[in-house]
């Protein structure tokens, strides 16, 4: 890992760069359900007609309620800390211990001049970051400002924050993760054209005990058989009986109040969620222009178009700017590089895919037997790089940095 660690420069780019990370939804996979080809089969739906409504919306309900099941629901568990699931707490530690390391990072860098923000540009509507950053007691700024009915606006992430000390009159600036949810948050609540912050997940619940019965069986992805449904094969299923939509309608009605970016090419029920959407990818595209910036893409597989295309064209166009790409295993590889095209489509050649060595992952027959999960990362990259950067520093000075109070 060493290797690893001096190949792709990772010290002297984390020392003296901006920081930026964007988490997809492979982050969470280890405890939420991935989209699979749900996308494209809601993108399907509404470009489909049918002689009778009915069964469209009855198509629509079934996919969104898989949407909701796998992804959307588990949320309240770990809101409530209800669950005794260990992929919950397993996945919750995974960002806890990412949080703590860059903490540690962020607070370790030769460089005292640049900013100690970090933005974490993410597509992830789950509350896991949210969560981890707040349990491990660091400084976060979601866009939200405060009182008692916190309001979104973007201008919050501008605001660094400085800490004095408790023995002496200096004071220092302490690292501040900055998370910009592109395709929204089940914490976002819509309200007379402003998005305000939903601390208990009031709509998310609200679906939970809505009516959603004679729904019909969707299969995304069955790992085991390799089997999944498309548009046809769930018109199959649609039953012979008269479809009584009040089974399902106000699921679907309560759904769409839900501030998220819809999984379909479409993506928008909301006016001002589409205004959001676009907001945050002219912060995102500003972010990576400045010059000697940094980004880690992980869990994305740069399925959404929009922030593929903006990357591409901020690589070109910035030639200090570095990303690194983590590819959960080899296979994964060949897909990105087949969607991102890099060899012709990035110029300055700032764009580098990190995928598990053959070494690491032993025989070519037992290619899946490791991966750059959400835990590989943090032990083999970025715990590699805190213990190399704080190597040098005494004791003393280490226990001081990392206070924020000390002085090398």
């Amino acid at each position: 890992m060493n290797n690893l660690i001096e190949e792709y420069r990772f010290i002297d780019r984390i020392q003296d760069s901006n920081i930026n990370f964007l988490f997809g939804s492979g982050m969470s996979a280890g405890y939420l359900e991935i989209l699979g080809n749900i996308e494209n089969l809601l993108t399907e739906l509404d470009k489909k007609v049918f002689d009778d409504e009915k069964q469209k919306a009855l198509i629509r309900a079934s996919i969104l309620n898989k949407y909701f099941e796998g992804v959307i629901e588990k949320n309240t568990n770990i809101l409530d800390e209800i669950s005794t699931d260990p992929k919950l707490a397993s996945t919750l530690n995974s960002y806890k211990t990412f949080f703590k390391t860059l903490n540690q990072l962020i607070l370790l860098r030769r460089n005292k001049l640049l900013s100690k923000q970090v933005n974490i540009f993410t597509t992830n509507i789950d509350i896991f970051l949210e969560k981890a950053v707040e349990e491990v007691g660091l400084e976060s700024n979601d866009g939200f400002g405060k009182g008692f009915k916190p309001k979104y606006d973007l201008s919050n992430f501008k605001k660094s924050i400085f800490q004095k000390s408790l023995h002496f009159d200096n004071s220092s600036e302490i690292p501040v993760f900055n998370i910009l949810k592109i395709h929204g948050s089940l914490t976002w609540k819509y309200d007379g054209g402003n998005i305000y912050f939903d601390s208990t997940l009031e709509q998310t619940k609200m679906l939970k005990i809505t009516s959603k019965s004679d729904l019909i069986e969707v299969i995304t992805e069955d790992i085991k058989s390799n089997e999944k449904d498309d548009l046809e094969s769930l018109i199959a299923k649609i039953p012979a009986s008269t479809i009584d939509e009040t089974k399902f309608s106000s699921f679907l009605e309560e759904y769409d109040k839900l501030s998220i970016v819809n999984p379909t090419k479409g993506k928008f029920q909301q006016t001002v969620l589409e205004q959001k959407y676009y907001d945050l990818l002219r912060i995102y595209a500003n972010e990576l222009e400045r010059e000697n910036t940094l980004l880690f893409v992980m869990g994305f597989s740069f399925a959404d178009e929009h922030i593929r295309d903006l990357t591409i064209r901020v690589a070109n166009s910035n030639p200090t700017l570095m990303i690194y790409i983590f590819a959960y295993t080899t296979d994964a590889r060949g897909e990105l590089e087949k969607v991102l095209d890099i060899e012709n489509n990035v110029k300055n050649k700032n764009i580098a895919i990190v995928s598990p060595s053959q070494s690491e992952q032993g025989d070519k027959d037992l290619k899946d037997d490791f991966s750059y999960d959400f835990d590989q990362i943090n032990k083999r990259v970025f715990k590699q790089l805190l213990e190399k950067i704080s190597k040098p520093m005494s004791k003393k000075i280490f226990k001081a940095t990392l206070e924020g109070f000390g002085n090398e």
